[in-house]
């Protein structure tokens, strides 16, 4: 077989099952690429393991820059050898100091668990050793006491590592390489709380060394990684983002399902014809019920004798569960996997020929990250992107090249989020006592926030140091990094536990009569404690599925920068976001039609303090729609709809991390009609701000899209929303246009 032809040849195959011309909406062929060598191994072929003969440039550059003393992020493709190019400065360091310690952070334990596999493998005579959840406390001392390599989670460096940092002098005295693999996953409220961290680690390093360790981050493709590098770290970091490394070249479709198909089922039929012709698949869907829906779609396609070598891989399975996935996976036993993003990151899938993603993702480095799991270094991989009927995804069918050929997007973090700063400096408070010195480490912002919290009593100056007034405001469990909120056991009636689920999810996925999916089973919600933590679901089949119906107030904290425009006035600042679950729909699971509605007998509800832009629209701009014959409300809910969904084109973040809200005929704050765009996460992570600052382009790329799309009334591909709460209901695509153009009167 031609290798280099070998994802044509999986097209031909397709086109021979089933008509596909008209679902192609573009194709876009990446060439191979022959590897390339560095000259410069003589120095350094002592230290290279067994089987190793050559470095590809970009790991020999690594070296060099790691030697010489800089930081480094690596973000090069996937299967480049990032692992051994960030792995190979600390067995240089070592040949030379006996005593020399390494620390890996991996934000996975499978992962952890890989890193450790590897470097034993490249490393036989050094201890390797990981500290997760998992180590016993038993064994924990002994783990201090005899490691020279460290595996470890961002949790554990957290929670364990930096509080008892006493009892880790030894290893922290010969500290000389820290590696941040997968560095590009530090990003949002988890990149945030993690910049601090490693102040953290840098300020405890210092008391034990005169100098830092070399830090060297791994990452994927995004749009600043020697930025979001130096915002995690606070030190210059340089980049390296060439890669040495060959491929055997991409063909990528972006795939349009027939008129009243659902993508998600176009999907998992794309994958049962690849699996039962024995061809190495992933698919990749948006959210956790969409691959249970997918993985019971495409087993029921499969042949009996098939269906068990597909399975679904996402959060909230059991550790358990996911180890033996994941060893299947690596050891090629399975046909088929279906994933959340939890498979973006870089454990060993073994070799994957093609790989699906059942609609945009969210971000362009997201896309790239899902599509770039399938692929081998001498053999070409097919990609598909399943388009669905939204505004984002068919832009991206009229515009391919805006995807297939763009830069991704930046990693924001925000270090000094009001939710989460504060307590970095109580725990490193504890860790040892803070002074002056240490406020540049943290920021501008330090000073201030370290008086408010004298003022709060929870630190108090002696001696010019500031020390805790209650050991208790130092405890590292009391500040979860992952978690948005309480986490909640799905429990099924026999006892078994099913999965866990946060807050957030639960409430809009989880209320009483709800179906859930977990593994391909189907379940419906019999009971949901909060104040428990439980949720109580009971196993059965039903013919339909659910969605909630959820209604959203907004209460205005703070505004904190505003400008006028003739039509609109702009404000961003701290909001109160309330998400109440009034009752649900269910479906039918083939036709996807409405089935019957629901209520609620008790209302559900949860907060969030986070941040928005908010657009206040003036009365005559509202009576001027009412005039025209449009329905003012429809319209705001549609220019909302519109501009969440291009969002991602504009303020470098993921459609996920935002929602939004449009009010009619007034806000009780604004007393004027206002539309609410907000971030998704306590305290905010900066999409709102970046939404602010780019609105102008923002409102005129909606508007342009609304114009450009050829339905009447609206579709999925225009004002449509898959996440709206209110079933997409008013809608006004003819008035959501006349109010853009009217806001963007100059």
């Amino acid at each position: 077989m031609n290798e280099d032809r070998y994802a044509e040849q999986l097209v031909a195959r397709l086109r021979e099952w089933m008509e596909s011309g008209d679902h192609i909406k573009a194709r876009h062929r990446s060439s191979a690429r022959d590897a390339c060598y560095s000259p410069q191994v003589e120095s350094i072929r002592s230290v290279l393991p067994p089987g190793v003969e050559q470095l590809y440039t970009h790991q020999h550059q690594v070296l060099a820059l790691a030697l010489g003393g800089q930081h480094v992020t690596v973000a090069t493709a996937t299967a480049s050898g990032k692992t051994y190019a960030m792995a190979l400065p600390a067995r240089v360091k070592r040949q030379r100091d006996v005593e020399a310690t390494l620390l890996c952070v991996a934000p996975t334990r499978a992962l952890v668990e890989q890193w450790k596999e590897r470097l034993q493998i490249w490393n036989p005579s050094v201890a390797v050793e990981t500290f997760t959840g998992d180590t016993p406390k038993a064994e924990r001392a002994l783990v201090r006491d005899r490691v020279q390599y460290l595996i470890i989670t961002p949790d554990m460096l957290h929670l364990s590592l930096l509080p008892n940092h006493p009892r880790w002098q030894r290893y922290l005295t010969h500290l000389q390489d820290v590696i941040i693999d997968e560095s590009h996953t530090y990003k949002g409220v988890f990149g945030s709380h993690f910049s601090l961290i490693l102040r953290r680690l840098r300020r405890i390093v210092a008391l034990y060394r005169a100098t830092q360790p070399t830090y060297l981050f791994g990452s994927a493709t995004i749009g600043n990684p020697a930025g979001h590098a130096e915002q995690l770290l606070g030190l210059p970091v340089t980049p390296v983002t060439e890669s040495g490394a060959p491929s055997g070249g991409r063909l990528t479709l972006l795939w349009q399902p027939p008129d009243a198909h659902s993508y998600i089922d176009e999907a998992a039929g794309l994958m049962a014809f690849f699996v039962r012709q024995g061809v190495r698949t992933i698919l990749f869907g948006q959210n956790r019920q969409s691959v249970e829906k997918m993985l019971r779609h495409a087993q029921r396609l499969l042949p009996a004798a098939v269906r068990e070598k597909v399975v679904a891989y996402r959060a909230g399975y059991s550790k358990e569960q996911r180890r033996r996935i994941e060893q299947q996976l690596a050891g090629g036993d399975l046909l088929g996997i279906v994933s959340t993003s939890a498979l973006e990151i870089g454990i060993d899938l073994g070799d994957l020929d093609v790989s699906i993603v059942a609609g945009f993702p969210g971000s362009i480095s997201s896309y790239f990250q899902q599509v770039g799991r399938a692929g081998r270094r001498h053999r070409s991989a097919l990609s598909i992107l399943i388009l669905r009927e939204d505004a984002l995804d068919q832009y991206f069918a009229s515009h391919p090249t805006q995807l297939l050929e763009s830069s991704a997007e930046n990693a924001l973090v925000n270090a000094n989020n009001p939710f989460i700063f504060p307590a970095h400096l109580l725990l490193a408070a504890a860790e040892y006592p803070l002074s002056a010195a240490d406020f540049p480490l943290f920021g501008l912002a330090t000073s201030e926030m370290i008086e408010t919290l004298v003022q709060q009593r929870k630190l108090y100056q002696w001696d010019g140091m500031y020390r805790l007034t209650d050991r208790r405001y130092g405890a590292a469990f009391q500040v979860p990094l992952r978690q948005v909120g309480q986490r909640l056991a799905i429990e099924a009636f026999s006892g078994e536990q099913v999965e866990e689920i946060d807050i957030h999810h639960a409430v809009s996925e989880c209320y009483p009569g709800a179906i859930y999916f977990s593994q391909g089973v189907s379940y419906q919600v019999q009971q949901l404690d909060i104040t428990q933590g439980i949720v109580k679901v009971r196993q059965r089949e039903y013919p339909y599925y659910t969605q909630a119906l959820t209604e959203t107030a907004v209460a205005i904290q703070q505004s904190m920068r505003s400008r006028h425009c003739k039509h609109v006035d702009l404000h961003t600042g701290r909001v109160i976001i309330t998400r109440i679950v009034e009752g649900y729909v269910k479906r039918y699971t083939g036709n996807h039609t409405l089935m019957e509605t629901h209520g609620l007998e008790e209302t559900l509800s949860v907060e969030l303090d986070t941040k928005a832009v908010w657009m206040v629209i003036p009365d005559l701009v509202i009576e001027a729609l009412q005039l025209k014959g449009y329905d003012p409300a429809g319209a705001l809910h549609a220019v909302e709809h519109s501009m969440i969904a291009l969002l991602p084109l504009f303020v470098l973040g993921d459609r996920r991390d935002v929602g939004g809200v449009s009010i009619v005929p007034a806000h009780p704050q604004t007393n004027a009609a206002t539309i609410f765009i907000y971030d998704g996460y306590p305290g905010g992570v900066g999409y709102s701000d970046e939404a602010y600052q780019q609105w102008q382009a923002l409102a005129r790329a909606t508007l342009d899209m609304l114009s450009a799309c050829t339905c009447t009334h609206g579709c999925y591909s225009c004002i449509f929303s898959p996440k709206c709460g209110n079933q997409n209901r008013p809608l006004d695509k003819a008035g959501a246009i006349a109010l853009l153009q009217s806001m963007l009167e100059s």
